[in-house]
């Protein structure tokens, strides 16, 4: 997969011409798009969409979407980079299968620079979001923000005895305790960077000495937490752990500065079958659909709900967001480096 994605980052591509029906949808504006989009939906019927969203928030949005507009979504689910993979092989053989794609912002910054997502001209683009997580060509948009924590068992680590900062880690009470996951590349290159890139690769070489036990998957992550197998996880997301804690699950979480925010975005191609439904879902997820993640604790992108990323905003506190271009400009550098000091150290 690495190879797939560094060989689309290094390898220019012609761009795919949008499908005349994608172009005319695009092009919609004015008080009336809204309707026009509905309508056309409602003729298509349906859309596929390509998501990294769990099995069960797929389903309660596929639920809201076809109460609200009579349209069915078929979900196809995979990891990030199996979604690349996945758009990769079939677009690389001449098949345009998915109507929209949401996942991280970095992996779809990699899609769009394949030339395969359009501008659909969306007015919601202009409401307000963080503005850093908003990308210039408008291919796609930011519409959920992963707030990257450190998740604590309860049960196993007081309050008060929590690290407060990133070198408190190094505390040799630390030792075999303490989880990463294996997928946060774009974390680490980020807190590095904040960090100063030599000061911030010593760090991780000395936490990655210390013996970190690394494992994949978020909420695979979470529940290992709980478990009471890892006391201290590093670099899962917020949502995780907060939908957990009504359940009177042993976890809650923290940030250590600066906080991390990986947007997840939503863009449509410029082949899709279901042009007007995919432009309709593109504009759901930028409005009722940022209602709906409140519901199920995750965090929208725009700025006006109170959540966890608006309160440490509001409060002024460090934090960077990934630039998902940038990332795809240096990730073969910052995989390997990921790689070589922390996840090639992991305790099992």
């Amino acid at each position: 997969m690495l190879a797939l994605l560094c060989a689309a980052l290094s390898t220019p591509v012609p761009a795919v011409e949008p499908s005349a029906e994608v172009a005319a949808v695009a092009a919609l504006r004015g008080p009336e798009r809204t309707a026009k989009l509905v309508a056309g939906a409602k003729k298509e019927g349906e859309l596929m969409v390509y998501s990294s969203l769990t099995p069960g928030d797929q389903i309660r949005l596929a639920e809201d979407f076809k109460a609200r507009y009579g349209v069915t979504i078929r979900f196809w689910r995979g990891s990030q980079s199996n979604i690349i993979s996945r758009v990769m092989s079939e677009t690389g053989g001449g098949r345009y299968l998915f109507d929209a794609i949401e996942t991280n912002a970095p992996q779809i910054e990699a899609i769009s620079r394949e030339g395969l997502l359009a501008d659909m001209g969306s007015p919601y683009l202009d409401q307000e979001l963080i503005p850093e997580t908003v990308p210039p060509h408008h291919e796609w948009a930011p519409d959920r923000l992963n707030m990257v924590v450190f998740a604590y068992n309860t049960a196993a680590i007081r309050k008060e005895d929590l690290p407060r900062t990133l070198t408190d880690l190094l505390d040799p009470k630390w030792k075999g305790r303490i989880g990463l996951e294996s997928t946060n590349v774009e974390w680490f290159e980020t807190v590095v960077e904040a960090m100063g890139e030599k000061a911030g690769l010593d760090f991780f070489r000395r936490l990655g000495e210390s013996g970190v036990a690394v494992r994949t998957g978020h909420t695979h992550s979470t529940g290992l937490v709980i478990a009471g197998e890892i006391p201290l996880m590093i670099g899962v997301f917020s949502h995780d752990v907060d939908r957990m804690k009504p359940k009177n699950a042993p976890i809650d979480w923290f940030v250590l500065p600066p906080a991390v925010i990986l947007p997840s975005a939503v863009g449509v191609s410029r082949r899709a079958l279901h042009p007007y439904a995919a432009a309709l879902f593109l504009d759901y997820m930028l409005t009722d659909g940022q209602r709906f993640y409140t519901g199920v604790y995750r965090v929208p992108a725009n700025k006006s709900y109170d959540t966890p990323v608006r309160r440490l905003i509001r409060r002024g506190d460090a934090y960077r967001v990934v630039d998902a271009r940038k990332s795809m400009d240096e990730h073969d550098k910052w995989t390997r480096l990921y790689k070589r000091l922390v996840v090639e150290r992991s305790q099992h």
